[in-house]
């Protein structure tokens, strides 16, 4: 008899942040194509410098700066380790200087990955008044859903 997959279950935090992705992929869209980002990184870890195998989807494409948008100069190759539990929010250069002991190393590599921001600015976002406002109103309601979720919660285990 084959095994059923356990049923996947969202909390309350993660729907937050699927619907906080989902407002930043309206206002800052994320690329159509990393290749440039494979091609640039020659299918290496930015970090550790592990190859990938870009066809197996073995590899992430990371945010180096946690808030720093989903343009591609944001944008570096991440190993399944480094983008994993090991970096988390950490600044990059400080995950670097501690994931490479080789202080020329290290420093190689935050070049190469500076080299990499600097050929692809953050070109500024101007949006109107009125999409401002619009997305204030919809953080409000994801923290309004999270209340009522709260209050849902109480009112089910009492």
């Amino acid at each position: 008899m084959a095994r059923q997959k356990p049923r996947r279950r969202t909390s309350v935090p993660q729907a937050k942040n699927i619907m906080r992705r989902a407002v930043a992929e309206i206002v800052d869209p994320s690329p159509t194509d990393v290749g440039p980002v494979w091609d640039y990184f020659k299918d290496r870890c930015a970090y550790c410098d592990k190859w990938m195998k870009r066809d197996a989807r073995i590899g992430h494409v990371d945010h180096a700066k946690a808030g720093g948008g989903n343009h591609l100069g944001n944008l570096v190759l991440a190993c399944p380790e480094c983008n994993g539990d090991a970096k988390r929010d950490e600044p990059w250069q400080h995950f670097l200087r501690r994931t490479v002991q080789d202080h020329d190393e290290a420093s190689r590599r935050e070049v190469r990955i500076l080299a990499w921001f600097a050929l692809h600015p953050k070109e500024e976002l101007r949006h109107s008044g009125d999409a401002e406002r619009v997305r204030t109103e919809i953080e409000q309601l994801i923290s309004d859903f999270s209340a009522k979720c709260d209050k849902l919660r109480q009112m089910v285990h009492n």
